[in-house]
C-alpha cells in the first residue's frame, strides 16, 4: 500500500523543476519539464493557449531595454534631461524608472511651454501637441537601432532566436498580449502571409484599448501599455503607459474592471509569459487576481537564464515556489535556445511527438471521496485541464439519495457501468494532456451490493470484453469528517442519515485501503484552498498512476477466493 499525505508530497517539488540546465536541446527540456509541455500542447490543440510577451523578447532585434530607453530620451536634443536624471540619482531611496520618466516629461513640457511663451493656462490643443511630440521622441529612440527597410526588418525578425518558432501559436491564438510598444509581432505575422492572404489581409489586428471589440477570431495583438508602430502615423496610440502616473492609472483601471479582456483572457486560457519581469505592478495585480479567482488555473512563466548566468538549485526552488504560490505561475528556467526548443515541442506534430516522447504524454488524475467531499466542486476549478464530469448523462434520481431495497439495483449498476465506459472511452481516445476525472471506476464498489458482481460488470462493460484497457491514473482522495460532510450536503439540499453516510465513508476506506493514493484532508478548508492543494498535487508532486483494471480484477479474485 502506498498512501501519501498531500501536506508533504504536494510541497515536494521534484528535481526536474529546479534542475540546472544541461545541454539545451528538446530531449533535455522534455526530461526537465514534461508535465508543462504536455499541458501546453493540449491547450494549443484546444485553441486555449495564449502568449504574453515582454521587453526581453525584443532585445535581440535592436530595441533598447527600459533603462536604456530612458537614458536615450534624456539625451535627446529636444529633451536634454540628463541633469534631471543626475539630480534624481541623489534622492534616497532611488526613484523608479517610471518616476524618472515622469520627471523627464515634466521637464520637457516646461521647456515647450517656455518656448511658446505659456506658463499658466494652456490650451488643450497645445497640451496635445506636446504629448504628440513626446511620443515621437520615444518612437525615434525606440526604433533607433532597428532596421528601417522592410527586407532588413524581415531578416532581423527571422534571425531572432525563437520568435518565428511561435508563429503558428500566435496565428491560432484568439489573443496575443505584447507589453512592448513595438510592432514586431505584427511584422512577424505580416511577413508570413501567403500569396492569397497578401491580397486580402495584413495578417493581424492590433488593439490598444482595454475594452476594444475584436474583428478577427485569431491573430489579434493587444498592447496594454500602448502601441508605437515602426511608421508612427500608422496607428500610434494616443497615450502610453510609460511613466508613474500611467502605471498608477492602469492599476486603478484594472481594479475598476476596465481591463476585462485581459482578465478574461487569463481566466479562459493557459498563457505562456516570455521576456517579462514580475516587477510590473499591473501585471502582478492581474496575475494575483487570476490566482485568487481561479485557484486551479496555472500559467507558465519563462525565467530567462543567460549562458553566463548560473542560479543555484536553492535559488531556483525559491523563485519557483514564490511564483507558484503567489501567482499560480509554473516557472521554466530557459535560455534563448531553450525557449526555441519549447516552442518546437509545443507545435510538434502528434506523429513526431509520439516518437520523440513515447511516455509521459498523458497524465490522468481520479478524484474520489464521499458525497459532499467536494469532488465536483474542486474539479470545476480546473477547466484548463481536460476534465470529466461525475456522470456523462443526466444523473439518475436514485443516486441523489441512499440506495433502498425498492430500487432496481441491477439497472442502476448497469447505468453506472455505462457511464464509466463512456468516460474511459474518451480517456483512451485522447493521447495527450492532463486529465482530471470526477470519480474513479472503483467508486461503484463502495455502493451497496455484491462487490464481485459490480467489479465483473465494470470490467466487462468498460473494456468491451477485454477489447480496451481501463485508463490508469493517480488517485486523489478527498478526506472529510462526518459533521462537515453533513453541512456541505445540506448546502446542496441533501440530507443523509448518519448511519447511511458513515457506512459510505467506511466502504470508501475499505475499497481504497490498499490502493496507492494521495490523501488530501479537506476539513476546515475552503473550496479555493482545496483547489490550490489539488493543483500542487497535479503540477508538483510525483505522478504515481494506479492500474485501475488490475484493482477491479483483484476484487473479483478476492471474493472468489
Amino acid at each position: 500500500m502506498r498512501t501519501t499525505n498531500s501536506s508533504t508530497s504536494s510541497r515536494r517539488i521534484t528535481s526536474f523543476m529546479v534542475r540546472k540546465s544541461g545541454p539545451s536541446d528538446p530531449s533535455n527540456l522534455m526530461g526537465n519539464s514534461a508535465r508543462a509541455i504536455v499541458h501546453l500542447r493540449a491547450q494549443r490543440h484546444r485553441k486555449r493557449l495564449g502568449l504574453i510577451f515582454g521587453a526581453g523578447a525584443s532585445k535581440a532585434l535592436g530595441f533598447p531595454g527600459w533603462e536604456d530607453l530612458v537614458n536615450r530620451i534624456a539625451r535627446h536634443e529636444a529633451v536634454q534631461a540628463e541633469d534631471v536624471l543626475s539630480r534624481a540619482g541623489e534622492i534616497k531611496p532611488p526613484r523608479s524608472l517610471a518616476a524618472l520618466t515622469h520627471m523627464m516629461f515634466d521637464h520637457f513640457r516646461a521647456r515647450k511651454l517656455s518656448g511658446a511663451g505659456l506658463d499658466t493656462s494652456v490650451p488643450l490643443l497645445q497640451e496635445q501637441r506636446i504629448k504628440s511630440d513626446w511620443l515621437r521622441i520615444i518612437h525615434s529612440e525606440l526604433y533607433r537601432d532597428v532596421p528601417k527597410a522592410a527586407d532588413d526588418r524581415k531578416k532581423s525578425i527571422e534571425a531572432h532566436p525563437y520568435l518565428k518558432s511561435f508563429l503558428d501559436v500566435v496565428k491560432a491564438s484568439p489573443l496575443t498580449v505584447n507589453y512592448n510598444f513595438d510592432d514586431t509581432i505584427e511584422k512577424l505575422l505580416m511577413f508570413s502571409r501567403n500569396e492569397e492572404e497578401e491580397s486580402t489581409t495584413r495578417g493581424y489586428e492590433t488593439i490598444d484599448k482595454p475594452n476594444a471589440q475584436f474583428q478577427k477570431p485569431a491573430g489579434v495583438i493587444y498592447h496594454p501599455n500602448g502601441f508605437l508602430p515602426s511608421r508612427f502615423d500608422d496607428g500610434a496610440s494616443a497615450d502610453l503607459v510609460f511613466d508613474s502616473d500611467g502605471f498608477q492609472d492602469q492599476l486603478i483601471s484594472a481594479a475598476n474592471g476596465r481591463y476585462v479582456h485581459l482578465s478574461n483572457h487569463l481566466s479562459r486560457n493557459t498563457c505562456l509569459l516570455i521576456g517579462l519581469s514580475l516587477d510590473d505592478t499591473t501585471l502582478q495585480s492581474m496575475l494575483r487576481q487570476n490566482a485568487v479567482a481561479s485557484p486551479g488555473h496555472i500559467h507558465y512563466f519563462v525565467h530567462f537564464v543567460g549562458t553566463d548566468t548560473s542560479l543555484s538549485d536553492e535559488t531556483r526552488k525559491a523563485v519557483f515556489d514564490s511564483n507558484f504560490t503567489s501567482y499560480n505561475l509554473y516557472t521554466l528556467f530557459l535560455d534563448a535556445d531553450g525557449i526555441r526548443h519549447l516552442a518546437d515541442l509545443i507545435r510538434m506534430p502528434d506523429s513526431q511527438f509520439v516518437r520523440f516522447q513515447p511516455n509521459s504524454r498523458k497524465l490522468v488524475y481520479y478524484v474520489v471521496g464521499s458525497i459532499g467531499a467536494g469532488k465536483s466542486t474542486a474539479a470545476s476549478n480546473f477547466r484548463s485541464l481536460i476534465t470529466y464530469d461525475e456522470w456523462i448523462d443526466e444523473r439518475l434520481p436514485e443516486l441523489a439519495r441512499p440506495q433502498s431495497a425498492e430500487d432496481d439495483a441491477s439497472s442502476i449498476d448497469s447505468w453506472i457501468a455505462e457511464q464509466f465506459r463512456k468516460k474511459n472511452y474518451a480517456l483512451n481516445e485522447c493521447k495527450e494532456g492532463i486529465h482530471l476525472v470526477d470519480r474513479c471506476p472503483l467508486d461503484p464498489l463502495t455502493f451497496p451490493g455484491d462487490k464481485q458482481a459490480k467489479a465483473a460488470n465494470l470490467l466487462a462493460t468498460m473494456t468491451h470484453e477485454n477489447a480496451m484497457t481501463i485508463a490508469q491514473g493517480h488517485v486523489i482522495m478527498l478526506d472529510c469528517d462526518l459533521d462537515e460532510l453533513k453541512h456541505r450536503n445540506s448546502l446542496k439540499h441533501k440530507y443523509w442519515e448518519d448511519d447511511k453516510l458513515s457506512s459510505l465513508i467506511n466502504e470508501i476506506d475499505l475499497v481504497y485501503r490498499d490502493v496507492p493514493k494521495t490523501v488530501l484532508c479537506t476539513r476546515g478548508r475552503s473550496i479555493d484552498e482545496v483547489a490550490r492543494e489539488i493543483a500542487r498535487i497535479i503540477f508538483l508532486a510525483e505522478y504515481t498512476p494506479v492500474d485501475i483494471g488490475a484493482e477491479l480484477q483483484k476484487h473479483c479474485e478476492a471474493v472468489c477466493a
